[in-house]
């Protein structure tokens, strides 16, 4: 595995894996009954941001190869 193809995934995970524990937490907290739109809203925030901070390293990532 190349050394861009293992940064590629870190990105991936690190933008990925924290929305899915939200968005998760969303759903349990829908099911006991309790407002669950602000886990929602924060998993949606952190894609937008975490996915906007990779893009932006990844082309600067690749500009310098």
């Amino acid at each position: 595995m190349t050394r861009q193809t293992t940064f590629a995934r870190v990105l991936l995970v690190a933008v990925f894996a924290p929305s899915g524990g939200l968005s998760g937490k969303a759903v349990a907290e829908a099911a006991q009954g309790r407002p669950w739109w602000p886990w929602l809203l924060a998993a949606l925030v952190w894609l937008l941001v975490t996915g906007t901070v990779a893009t932006a390293v990844s082309s600067r990532f690749d500009e310098h190869r």
